[in-house]
């Protein structure tokens, strides 16, 4: 081993310190001797002592043979449980018809609906239960077959109808501005959304007319406007052949009783699957009494015109009626 030289200012030189590597080395091996011997006592004086377990390994072991029985336990509790499925939920029938279009249809207990124009009728499968229930939008026609212990229950936006067994009509379009109720035969209790503590109980050949915007009316008017009106059914003739002007339309007859121009447009735009267009107050309020089978909406227009005094015109499914 060389001595290290290093190089002074001046020029002048002088050996560094270099320690003797050999004195260092021994001196390290004999502390390295040393501590070997001090750990070897230290381990031999404890070897007559009696081992422990660290109490912390002992509580973990506990914890986890708790945990892995509980975990067993929870398994044979939910295996031996009976199996809970969600219900089914009850499934809705739907039937509608479009604007020019009609269909009669039979619910599953066996009562009879005719549907009209621009109409819709939903019903569950359960009609084996304690109720048959039925919601209606639009116009129908109801026989129903008699269930005393099974009542037949229809909602409407307005009211609801409850029957046994019976023939009667309704009407509930939710753009018009009042839902009717037209009994032929039997009887039924209505009640009012708005009043469900009045229940209105109709006898054959009584109507209930029943007023859809009684609030706004009220508010625009502010004077008292009724609720209801209950009137009777009005028959096209008298004997066994005579039919009531609110059910003809299932023999495909339309009528217009005692009906303004714009109530009739309304039946229009269902009955032909058209848009009606009324460009003048005055003509609007003119009321009008018919009855047509079969006639096309010309022939239907032209009718009209020879007692409303009023000119239409048709371009493909749009009519313009003015002065």
């Amino acid at each position: 081993f060389q001595p290290a030289i290093l190089e002074e200012e001046g020029g002048k030189s002088k050996k560094r310190h270099t320690p003797d590597i050999d004195d260092s080395f021994n001196r390290h091996l004999q502390r390295l001797s040393n501590h070997l011997a001090e750990e070897t006592t230290r381990t031999t004086a404890l070897i007559g002592l009696p081992k422990r377990k660290p109490i912390y390994k002992r509580a973990w072991f506990i914890s986890t043979a708790a945990a892995s029985c509980l975990l067993v336990c929870m398994l044979l509790f939910y295996q031996n449980q009976p199996e809970h499925k969600p219900a089914a939920p009850t499934v809705q029938n739907l039937v509608s018809t479009r604007n020019g279009s009609k269909t009669k249809l039979q619910l599953p207990d066996g009562s009879e609906v005719w549907l009209n124009a621009g109409s819709k009728i939903s019903y569950g499968n359960d009609f084996t239960g304690p109720e048959r229930r039925v919601t209606l939008y639009g116009e129908a026609f109801f026989d129903v077959v008699k269930d005393s212990s099974r009542p037949f229950i229809i909602h409407t936006d307005a009211i609801d109808i409850r029957v046994l067994g019976t023939a009667f009509n309704v009407r509930s379009y939710p753009d018009e501005k009042v839902t009717e109720a037209a009994l032929i035969r039997g009887s039924i209790e209505v009640t009012l959304h708005k009043h469900p503590g009045r229940k209105i109980v109709l006898k054959p050949s009584e109507k209930l007319i029943v007023k859809n915007d009684t609030v706004s009316a009220k508010i625009a008017s502010k004077t008292p406007i009724p609720l209801m009106t209950l009137t009777q059914v009005h028959y096209v003739n008298e004997g066994p052949d005579s039919a009531s002007m609110e059910t003809m339309w299932t023999k495909n007859k339309l009528v217009f009783d005692g009906e303004t121009l714009q109530q009739v447009a309304v039946k229009l735009e269902r009955w032909y699957d058209v848009k009606v267009s009324i460009q003048s107050e005055r003509l609007k309020n003119i009321e009008y009494n018919a009855v047509f089978e079969d006639e096309n909406i010309n022939e239907v227009l032209y009718a009209l015109q020879l007692t409303g005094n009023f000119d239409y015109t048709i371009k493909k499914k749009e009519v313009i009626i003015k002065p």
